[in-house]
C-alpha cells in the first residue's frame, strides 16, 4: 500500500500512535498495580526471616508466597520493560545503523520472531493452566499454597500483556517509518 499524500500519512501515523498509546496505558496500569507485588514480597521476606530466626518457626507457605510474588513481578515486568524501552538489547550493533534500518529490523524481528513466540507460549499455557485447574493442583508441601493454577495463569496473562507492549512498539516503529524524522521529535529522540 502506497500512501498518496501527506494527509493520508498523517492519518495513519495518528491512528498508529493512538492505538500504541492505548496499549501503553494498559501496560502502565498493570505495572502500577503489579509493582505492589514487590512491596508485599519485602514484607513477606521480612516476616519469614523474623519467624524463622527470631522464633525458630519458618513456614513453607511464606516461601511459596515469595516465589509467587517474585514470579508475578518478573512476568508482568517484562511488558513494562518493553514499553519503557529498558529491556536488554544489542545497542552496539544498533548504534552503528541508521534509525530507519534499526526500525526495519525491529519490525522484522517483532513480526517474524516475537509475536509468533508469544502466541506459542499463550496457546500452550492455557492447557497448562487448565490441566492444573482440572486436577485442583496444589503445593506438594503439606502446608503449601493451594490453587497452583492461579500462579500458572500468570504465564498466559503476562504474555498477553507483553503482546500489547510489543504491538505498541510495532505501531510506533511503523508510524516512525511513515513519518520519518517528525516522530523522533515527538518521542524525545527515542527509537
Amino acid at each position: 500500500m502506497v500512501l498518496q499524500n501527506s494527509s493520508e500519512q498523517s492519518v495513519l501515523v495518528s491512528a498508529c500512535l493512538k492505538v500504541a498509546s492505548l496499549f501503553d496505558k494498559l501496560v502502565y496500569g498493570f505495572a502500577h498495580v503489579m509493582c505492589w507485588a514487590y512491596a508485599f514480597l519485602i514484607v513477606v521476606i521480612i516476616t519469614n526471616v523474623v519467624m524463622r530466626y527470631g522464633f525458630g518457626n519458618g513456614l513453607i507457605v511464606f516461601e511459596e508466597i515469595q516465589w509467587h510474588l517474585y514470579a508475578i513481578g518478573m512476568m508482568f515486568g517484562l511488558s513494562f520493560a518493553e514499553v519503557t524501552n529498558s529491556q536488554v538489547r544489542v545497542d552496539i550493533v544498533a548504534d552503528r545503523l541508521k534509525k530507519k534500518t534499526v526500525r526495519l529490523w525491529e519490525i522484522f524481528g517483532t513480526v517474524v520472531f516475537v509475536i509468533p513466540f508469544i502466541f506459542v507460549i499463550v496457546f500452550n499455557a492455557w492447557e497448562y493452566v487448565a490441566n492444573s485447574y482440572s486436577v485442583n493442583e496444589s503445593s506438594s508441601s503439606p502446608l503449601g499454597l493451594p490453587y497452583r493454577w492461579a500462579i500458572k495463569a500468570v504465564i498466559p496473562a503476562s504474555f498477553l500483556l507483553l503482546l500489547a507492549a510489543i504491538l505498541s512498539r510495532l505501531l510506533k516503529n511503523i508510524a516512525a517509518l511513515i513519518a520519518g524524522d517528525e516522530i523522533d521529535a515527538k518521542e524525545g529522540g527515542e527509537s
